[in-house]
């Protein structure tokens, strides 16, 4: 894992979602949110595809229903496969 993985992801996911996701770097691990609510259903296959670049992603849904995806890259960790 390295920067330009980081970079990679988030332009996808601006690209995915019409906006920059947040993105957050401490001690060298990246967490990358977007909002999913924006991305249609005929895109999840292309999601999917950028959250495994991630060592670990999911996605988090508010009580009031907002979809959020989230990836974490973390050089010290094996990407998912």
């Amino acid at each position: 894992m390295d920067e330009l993985l980081g970079t990679a992801a988030t332009a996808a996911l601006a690209e995915l979602t019409g906006q920059p996701p947040d993105t957050h770097e401490h001690d060298g691990v990246v967490t990358i949110r977007a909002d999913a609510a924006a991305i249609p259903a005929a895109r999840w296959s292309s999601l999917i595809s950028v959250l495994e670049t991630g060592t670990s992603y999911g996605m988090t849904t508010t009580a009031a229903g907002a979809k959020t995806v989230w990836l974490r890259i973390d050089p010290e960790e094996t990407p998912r496969s």
